[in-house]
């Protein structure tokens, strides 16, 4: 079994996927394999052994098993079946990948904070470094993941940019405001990594809970939460929304659009424009 997950790894790898999805897909698999082995009462299992016992009817047992008892929501079921489909598919069984069909998504509005948050917020920073770091994440959109990794020559000073490496690979140019990238500037000077911030995103996600809990912000606040913020604040001045779309690294304006449903206020101001006028 070890072997199969081994070369499905490498095969993630190829495909470009993150290290996240990675990790996660193959927690997925190994829980999914160890599974069916102990279903058919095998020793050991490898690529002949699921090819000829695993059908849609197995898979979707060991779904009904997960859901009952690690009480999985459909975003979690959706997860696990795009684990197993890519599993399916790392084994050549596009059919089977094909007949596994996820349940709908539950939408929910992104959260966001407000530009009056977001000030207690950076106040409330234990260090300058902190306070950068929720500024950076803010000010930029990027992801968490793609915080921990921006490099010094990863800035271009002198055009206000930075060069952000995000899922799969791409590679996108963010701004950064003016004010920032002078304090980012004096605070790289001292700094002996060559990584901005040389920290895990764990750490990150707790430094955000941790001030915005010394804030005072009675909500939920993470490096996501910021994220959004910056898109539902650029969306409430009027910025078109396929400029965010870039600027977030969205590989689809769809995903984007889920801003357009947390400023109704602006958009009914657009509609008077409009038809009112």
């Amino acid at each position: 079994m070890e072997s199969i997950l081994e070369q499905y790894k490498v095969w993630l790898e190829i495909q470009g996927k993150s290290k996240n999805t990675i990790k996660t897909y193959n927690i997925i698999v190994k829980t999914f394999l160890n599974f069916i082995k102990k279903y058919l009462n095998l020793n050991d299992i490898d690529q002949f052994t699921i090819n000829t016992y695993i059908d849609k009817n197995l898979i979707f047992r060991f779904l009904a098993d997960e859901k009952i008892n690690k009480k999985l929501d459909s975003n979690s079921l959706r997860l696990y079946i795009r684990g197993i489909a890519s599993l399916l598919r790392f084994l050549d069984n596009e059919n089977l990948a094909k007949q596994i069909k996820a349940p709908k998504v539950d939408k929910r509005l992104p959260k966001f904070i407000t530009l009056e948050e977001f000030q207690r917020l950076i106040n409330a920073a234990e260090s300058y470094r902190n306070r950068l770091i929720i500024e950076f994440l803010f000010y930029t959109g990027v992801r968490v993941s793609e915080l921990v990794k921006i490099k010094k020559d990863d800035i271009i000073f002198e055009e206000g940019l930075v060069k952000v490496l995000g899922k799969g690979g791409k590679e996108r140019i963010v701004p950064i405001p003016k004010e920032l990238l002078n304090r980012i500037k004096d605070y790289i000077e001292d700094l002996d990594s060559n990584i901005i911030f040389p920290l895990s995103s764990r750490q990150v996600e707790r430094i955000i809970k941790r001030t915005a809990i010394k804030a005072g912000i009675n909500k939920k606040v993470t490096p996501h939460v910021l994220r959004h913020s910056l898109a539902t604040t650029l969306l409430s001045r009027g910025i078109d929304i396929r400029y965010i779309q870039e600027l977030l690294g969205h590989s689809s304006l769809s995903i984007t659009q889920i801003y357009t449903h947390v400023v109704p206020n602006q958009l009914k101001e657009i509609y008077k424009k409009v038809f009112d006028s």
